[in-house]
């Protein structure tokens, strides 16, 4: 499997990306294309696209923040779920950062997000206490309520308070 860095909306693999990105989040979880830009220029944020021979597998984009790693959205081609490449990639990823890795999971209330975060857990994630809520991506929507999950162990309040602020002022300055 390779690992490809995406690094604007004009490289060979960005349509790969960008199909099964608007296909795997719903619209409210989605910058545009003109935020998408906009993240490119910023020196934290990074595209990993993940191809097998000709076939996209998936990506992961995340912010490298002085203390943690934030990912912001992790997808695996649908038709490719279920097949080991979600763990791999996830358990790789994992691997090569020696910061807390963290992501959020939507609120579990169904067989799904159950299942999701088992895979998490499995990955090596944990959940924490904070009651979380995303800014939107787009006009016209309200945040929404997420878990946070960690790596390595629950982090602080301080170190959720750290998260919160880079999130709201970095990650999602531009909305």
């Amino acid at each position: 499997m390779e690992l490809i860095n995406i690094d604007n909306i004009a490289h060979p693999l960005y349509d790969s990306f960008s199909k099964l990105y608007s296909t795997a989040f719903p619209i409210f979880e989605q910058r545009t294309e003109t935020q998408q830009t906009r993240a490119f220029s910023h020196p934290k944020y990074h595209l990993s696209g993940y191809k097998e021979e000709d076939i996209f597998i998936g990506f992961i984009s995340y912010w490298d923040f002085q203390e943690y790693i934030y990912i912001e959205h992790f997808a695996i081609d649908r038709q490719l779920r279920g097949s080991g490449y979600g763990s791999r990639i996830l358990k790789d990823f994992i691997s090569r950062k020696s910061k807390i890795v963290l992501l959020e999971i939507d609120p579990i209330t169904d067989d799904i997000s159950r299942s999701r975060l088992r895979f998490y857990r499995k990955c090596g994630f944990y959940e924490n206490p904070y009651p979380h809520i995303h800014p939107p991506y787009r006009e016209g929507y309200t945040g929404h309520k997420l878990i946070v999950l960690t790596t390595q162990h629950v982090i602080t309040s301080q170190e959720y308070a750290i998260f919160q602020k880079d999130l709201h002022e970095t990650v999602m300055s531009d909305r």
